[in-house]
């Protein structure tokens, strides 16, 4: 069997390629022996099954992931060895048998003389980001692994803050719409038909808007089933293309970064993303290369994520970063963004003009989201109130005609 993959060496290359195994477990332990990190593998035909295998493994939240880094920082840098910081987070975790167990692993492999990022790498209890560890590999290379450890925590901590301050912030309009979807499928499945039956009994000729909502109505109540599966199926069909299909996939970022508000707080939060950790790998002394192919990972929007991978090769092939992104014949970058590291590339600050823009892109995106939320809950509201508006009217119309007459 044939699996396709994506990953880093250990060099900090990107990679997408296939390899040969008997089952995904087999592909997964070669990659390892590889010394390839893999943010991705899956059978070339794309079965469902071994989509769905993907999700079984389980993803370390990024909030225990930060602590942590954080802790095993202050303890390497306290002088205590490696093995031994991460026996004292074994037994600070020890009630959690999930965490025990996954420092038990590391410490194993790290005594069979692996590094911490190929321990990490190896081990089989949580699925952690490919750039995380491939920061990792090149620092311990340099000797700097508590400094970026620390680093790291503070990435990671601020993107979890982000993530549930947006989470916070959108319970209110999800909770509205989940009602009001209650209220219309109840109007529509018990209400109107209830009324339509009078107005049958009456005889007389319906308004054209009665007549649409009746017929909707008499849709939700007939096929309320295949209407449900069918949403359903939709959904499961566009997750699946998504996870498989990488064009299918690119062509939806696209369409969502060409829309009005949403695509600029999308690319907002990917170049502040990008600054961030750039900035972070950077100043740990990892070139500028490698900070780049390490950065791409971290991004949502597969459009953006390629322009930053092209660039790369155009800097490798020794242009600057400003200017191989200006050159891009695809999407068009924020136009500040690439003059602002222009201008770091030009007088060799380039990390700090990166750590400005990661706080500058933050601070703005968070004013966008809560722009965009104040509008969207009235919006939401003008839209379910139209709509029930539409149908109280639609049955009342008759009435009034039945009256008049």
């Amino acid at each position: 069997m044939q699996f396709h993959y994506k990953g880093l060496n250990s060099t900090g290359e990107l990679l997408s390629d296939t390899i040969e195994a008997l089952s995904i477990d087999e592909a997964k332990m070669k990659l390892k022996t590889l010394g390839i990190f893999y943010s991705e593998i899956l059978e070339s035909k794309g079965s469902l099954l071994d989509i769905l295998s993907l999700f079984r493994e389980r993803k370390m939240a990024s909030s225990l992931l930060a602590r942590l880094s954080r802790d095993l920082a202050v303890y390497l840098n306290a002088g205590i060895p490696l093995s031994r910081a991460l026996n004292l987070l074994k037994h600070q975790n020890h009630k959690r048998l999930r965490m025990e167990r996954f420092f038990e692993n590391l410490i194993t492999l790290i005594n069979e003389g692996k590094s911490f990022a190929q321990a990490l790498a190896a081990q089989e209890h949580y699925t952690l980001p490919v750039f995380y560890i491939g920061t990792l590999k090149i620092s311990e290379d340099r000797g700097i692994l508590a400094e970026v450890l620390n680093e790291l925590s503070l990435y990671l901590a601020l993107q979890e803050s982000i993530k549930k301050q947006l989470t916070q912030a959108l319970i209110y309009p999800s909770f509205i719409i989940g009602v009001s979807l209650l209220m219309i499928s109840f109007m529509l499945t018990v209400v109107v038909p209830k009324i339509t039956a009078i107005f049958e009994s009456s005889g007389q000729s319906l308004p054209l808007l009665t007549q649409i909502v009746i017929a909707t109505a008499h849709l939700f109540a007939q096929y309320w089933f295949l209407l449900g599966t069918g949403v359903l199926g939709a959904v499961g069909y566009f997750s699946y293309m998504m996870a498989t299909n990488s064009r299918f996939k690119r062509r939806v970022h696209g369409f969502i970064l060409n829309l009005p508000i949403v695509g600029n707080m999308v690319e907002t939060a990917d170049l502040a993303r990008f600054c961030t950790i750039s900035s972070l790998l950077i100043r740990s002394g990892i070139p500028v290369v490698n900070t780049i192919k390490l950065s791409c990972i971290t991004l949502s929007s597969e459009v953006i994520k390629e322009l930053f991978e092209h660039a790369s090769i155009k800097v490798v092939e020794g242009s600057s970063l400003s200017r191989a992104l200006t050159d891009n014949e695809g999407y068009t970058l924020d136009e500040s963004f690439v003059e602002a590291v222009a201008i770091g590339e030009e007088t060799s600050t380039l990390a700090s003009m990166l750590e400005h823009l990661s706080t500058f892109y933050i601070d703005t995106n968070k004013d966008k989201i809560s722009l965009f939320l104040s509008v969207l809950e009235p919006t939401l509201m003008l839209i379910i109130g139209s709509i029930i508006g539409v149908i109280v009217t639609a049955m009342l119309l008759p009435i009034f005609a039945l009256n008049l007459g």
